[in-house]
């Protein structure tokens, strides 16, 4: 039997199909360790790879410390906390953190690298990201989301980090911020958020965002292209991301100053004065064209054929601070009709047109600037021309003011009225400006 037992056993490895299904076997068992193998080492290179990016791309956040620089109404709001602080002096700003600055307030944020960010007075910004590496010192970056009203970045140098990003997302706009190439000087950048006036505490629709760049370079990106700023040039971008001209940085004071979203941001204001009048002028939107352009202005106008005094305009609360106070530009264009008074009246104070601005000046007093322009000469009462300027009647007039020397200085605008004066009257405002170069001086 155990002869048997052998020779049935050697039968067997002699059989061509059964050393085939064999060597298959071996083969598979190779296969399956070689596969293995290679697992092992792709899992290995995986592991070394997503460490090493781990490494090099792992994050930390990092606090910022926010003061306030004017006024009393610098707010911040947590995510994990249900109501909005007053900040006093010096508190911590996190990331996710929103901040908050109201009229005749200024908020100053210095980030961990000690860059800086000024919130300026009416404005709020959410500093969605403030971090650098977690274990090199390669790259700082930031993001920070200007909800309404404006901010000034001041990048600081890169230092260590191989890498410094700075982006601003405000509605359709998204603005990447950099040094200038070869330059050891810093990038300095702004952006604003207008927004519709909407009653209550609601955030209205944007209207328009504002980008510029006083030293650097800024890369604005919006669904409707790609715009490169260089140093004293801004754009202004509409709410579907469309771009307007590139121009020098200014910052535009009055709202709606063309009119062309009506008297939005604009009061009615009605005087009687106190020798007993009872009828109001009228204020009312009209088509005017003004040096071959189809325009709108507005009209004040009363019946010359009153004996008592009042007074009609439009006014606008502004309540800024000048960063830049040795730059401020009024610009109005202006036609007037009908006047009555002739002259500037009794007192000199009666025109069918007046500019006024009612300011802060540098010591916080109370301040007002105003300009008449009339057509009819009273020569027994005669104008002084520093305070009201003759024109020509039924032509319109481009006027400037240059009020970078007013005395004394302005340090905050308070307000701007425009407003016809006097028995009876008739003119008429279009493209009210006030300006102030954020860069420097008007050129």
């Amino acid at each position: 039997m155990g002869m048997a037992g052998t020779d049935a056993s050697t039968h067997e490895l002699r059989d061509p199909a059964l050393r085939r299904e064999s060597h298959s076997q071996v083969r598979r068992a190779w296969a399956l360790l070689l596969g293995g193998f290679a697992i092992l080492l792709l899992l290995l290179g995986a592991g070394l790879y997503a460490g090493r990016w781990y490494i090099l791309h792992a994050t930390m956040p990092e606090p910022a410390t926010l003061q306030p620089v004017s006024g009393q109404g610098v707010l911040i709001h947590s995510p994990d906390q249900p109501d909005w602080r007053l900040v006093t002096t010096d508190a911590t700003a996190r990331e996710g953190d929103t901040i908050s600055t109201n009229s005749g307030t200024v908020g100053w944020v210095t980030l961990f690298d000690r860059g800086t960010v000024e919130v300026s007075e009416n404005s709020m910004v959410r500093l969605n990201r403030m971090r650098t590496s977690r274990f090199l010192s390669s790259q700082k970056e930031f993001s920070l989301e200007p909800i309404h009203g404006t901010i000034y970045v001041g990048m600081a140098p890169r230092g260590d980090f191989t890498q410094s990003r700075m982006v601003v997302s405000a509605g359709p706009a998204r603005v990447t911020m950099r040094d200038a190439p070869a330059s050891s000087d810093t990038g300095s950048f702004l952006v604003e958020v207008q927004r519709e006036n909407t009653p209550g505490n609601g955030e209205g629709a944007i209207l328009s965002v504002r980008v510029g760049v006083l030293r650097g370079i800024a890369e604005v990106v919006t669904s409707q292209g790609v715009r490169t700023l260089s140093a004293d040039e801004q754009t202004i971008i509409s709410s579907t991301g469309a771009f307007g001209p590139v121009t020098q940085a200014v910052r535009e004071l009055v709202r709606n100053g063309d009119f062309s979203r009506g008297l939005s941001d604009w009061v009615e204001y009605q005087d009687q004065g106190d020798d007993g009048g009872t009828v109001f002028g009228v204020v009312q939107r009209v088509p005017a064209e003004i040096d071959g352009n189809q325009q709108v202005a507005v009209e004040f106008s009363r019946s010359s054929a009153n004996i008592d005094h009042s007074d009609t305009g439009i006014q606008q609360k502004i309540n800024q601070t000048l960063r830049v106070y040795s730059s401020l530009l009024l610009q109005a264009d202006i036609k007037i009709d009908e006047q009555q008074p002739p002259g500037g009246g009794r007192n000199l104070t009666e025109y069918p047109l007046i500019l006024r601005l009612s300011y802060i000046d540098l010591q916080g007093q109370t301040r007002e600037w105003w300009h008449g322009f009339y057509i009819q000469r009273d020569w027994a009462n005669p104008v002084p021309e520093d305070r009201a300027t003759q024109v020509s009647r039924g032509e319109w007039h481009h006027v400037q003011f240059d009020l970078r020397n007013v005395t004394p200085l302005p340090r905050q605008i308070s307000s701007i009225l425009v407003y016809a004066s006097g028995h009876g009257y008739a003119s008429q405002v279009a493209n009210i400006s006030l300006s102030s170069s954020d860069a420097g001086q008007h050129r």
